[in-house]
């Protein structure tokens, strides 16, 4: 959906999304910020906050419209906010001509991995960006749907592409995981620990 606004002899074009998975993932993150906030404000406030959060319009333009146009505004975000993500899990998504892979096997997360996730899970709205880059990395070696990801180490400029070009479709199924994540978590936590016991005992019998 395309909005006009009029400022002076200007008129400038925004285009607002008109389903879940249009949405880049650090626009996904500003509207459930948006969404979990629990300030009293008014219908029209709110609106007017959701539109900027999935939109490049800055929320001060948005005062210039008539209150007509704001209600067309708040039945395009009910429409909006009845369509569903799609729940299907991309294991390869292509970001600027690169192959990134969903990590093929949780359990053989390393340590490293294990610590960035459980950090970062304590958060996860605020986080997803940084969580998508652990989950997603460059794929060093494909054939057909096997492939390898590239090892470990933590990557904030990945996580910035992320939270700039990845969509809510590439997004929302890999997020259906993180309800699986924290038992992996806990499991790789006990197999490490089980490790750490293991080679102490092993150190402690060569004395």
């Amino acid at each position: 959906m395309d909005v006009k606004l009029t400022k002076g002899k200007k008129v400038f074009k925004f285009s607002i999304p008109e389903h879940w998975d249009e949405l880049t993932l650090g626009r996904y993150q500003r509207i459930n910020k948006v969404l979990k906030d629990e300030a009293k404000v008014s219908d029209i406030e709110k609106v007017l906050r959701i539109v900027s959060a999935i939109s490049d319009i800055p929320k001060r333009d948005l005062y210039v419209l008539d209150l007509n146009s704001i209600g067309k505004l708040g039945q395009h975000l009910t429409k909006f906010l009845e369509t569903e993500p799609e729940d299907e899990l991309q294991h390869i998504v292509e970001i600027d001509n690169v192959e990134y892979g969903f990590h093929p096997k949780l359990e053989d997360m390393t340590l490293g991995e294990f610590v960035d996730l459980e950090t970062y899970m304590k958060d996860i709205d605020e986080n997803l960006h940084l969580i998508m880059s652990v989950l997603y990395r460059p794929i060093t070696n494909r054939l057909k749907d096997k492939y390898r990801i590239e090892e470990y180490k933590p990557d904030r400029e990945r996580a910035n592409l992320f939270k700039k070009k990845l969509t809510v479709k590439e997004v929302h199924a890999a997020s259906v995981f993180f309800y699986n994540l924290e038992r992996e978590l806990l499991i790789h936590s006990n197999k490490c620990l089980k490790d750490l016991i293991m080679k102490e005992k092993q150190s402690l019998e060569k004395q």
